[in-house]
Formats: structure tokens, sequence, C-alpha cells
């Protein structure tokens, strides 16, 4: 690509950005304290996903540009992911590492689960061998996909495939469909599919 085409490029997506911007939604409680976003650097994007206000909301630097309403795993009040099939939607900071189309769930933005944090826990709990950590680590420090074929699972991911519910009910936990991805409605996966790239960080707070 040429220089003229590579600033092309980026105004035009720069621009995508600022347009998303007009259309920011509120987090649903501002009661609730505030979460940085995963990186502070202005002008880079980042999404931080909040568990309990089921909210994936896009940062560019410091400053909310939009929120998305989102959906866990099954395994939602047992926690942070611990294991393969815990169903549960892990929590810390990732990256995504994988950027697919999905005949299943429309789009699939794969994250760096398990993370070096997991892999601890993993090895300390003989869910994992010293190998498998290794390998771990070494994916994690490259910006690579981490195994997920271990017994902490894996291919965890945001995909679309939640049904769109004008206005979403906070307290049921029936609506954590997912075996631990975080699913939004297609056209909002459509959206971010068009906006993040790989390596884009992602905080999951409980």
């Amino acid at each position: 690509m040429s220089r003229v085409g590579g600033y092309i490029f980026f105004t035009i997506r720069l621009l995508a950005v600022l347009l998303l911007s007009v259309c920011l939604s509120p987090l649903p409680d501002n009661r609730m304290p505030a979460v940085a976003p995963a990186v502070s650097n202005p002008g880079y994007l980042s999404l931080v996903i909040w568990k309990s206000r089921y909210t994936l909301t896009l940062y560019q630097g410091e400053l909310p540009v939009k929120t998305y309403r989102a959906v866990f795993g099954r395994g939602y009040r047992d926690g942070d992911k611990r294991r393969q099939g815990d169903k549960r939607t892990p929590e810390g900071d990732f990256y995504i590492c994988t950027m697919i189309n999905s005949k299943r769930f429309n789009k699939f933005l794969g994250l760096s689960y398990p993370s070096l944090k997991h892999a601890d826990y993993g090895l300390q709990a003989g869910l994992i061998s010293k190998r498998e950590h290794g390998s771990i680590k070494t994916a994690l420090d490259a910006r690579l996909q981490p195994p997920w074929e271990t017994g902490l699972g894996g291919a965890v991911g945001i995909h679309g495939g939640m049904p769109d519910i004008p206005s979403l009910p906070l307290s049921l936990d029936i609506l954590n469909w997912t075996d631990g991805c975080i699913a939004l409605t297609d056209p909002d996966i459509d959206e971010l599919f068009s906006i993040v790239t790989l390596g884009t960080p992602v905080r999951i707070v409980p």
C-alpha cells in the first residue's frame, strides 16, 4: 500500500470512530465507579467489558466512544474462568488474537485467553503442564493466539447471535447463554468487527 493509500485508509478509519462518538451510549448506572480503559494512549482503541452491567464499551484513548449490550457464559455467577468446560467468562486483560467470519455466530473476535494469570493458576492447580505454561507465555509474549487445547479451555471471544432485545433486563441470568464467550447482536458485532484490529486490548471486569 502506498503512503497516500495508507493515509486515506487511516483517515477513513478515524472518521468512522469519530462518527460513532456522536452515538455515544452512556453506561447504565453512573453511580458505579468508573473502570480504566485497557490503554490510556490518546487515539488508541480498546474495549472494556463489564459483566455486572452487561456492557461492552469501545474506547478511543480514555474517551468512551460507544457502549453495546452484551451477555456472557452460563457460569456467570461462578466468577472468573478457571478450567475447560466451566462455562465462565474470563476476567482480566486480553487482546484480540483472531478475527474470523463464523457461520454460527456471524463474526468472531478471539481473545488471548488463557492469560498469564490464568496460566499461573492452571500450573499451580495441576490443570496444565510446565510445557503448556511455557507455550502460553511464549504466545502471549509474541502477541499471538495462546494454546486453546489445554485444561484451561480456550476459544473464548466476542461474537454475534444475541437476540435484539430493546430493553435488556439486567437481572435475568437466563440471558447468559454462551459457553464463556461475550455475545452481541449481529449488527453490533458487524460494526465492532469493522473498527477493531488484531492486537486491540480488551479488559473484562466483574
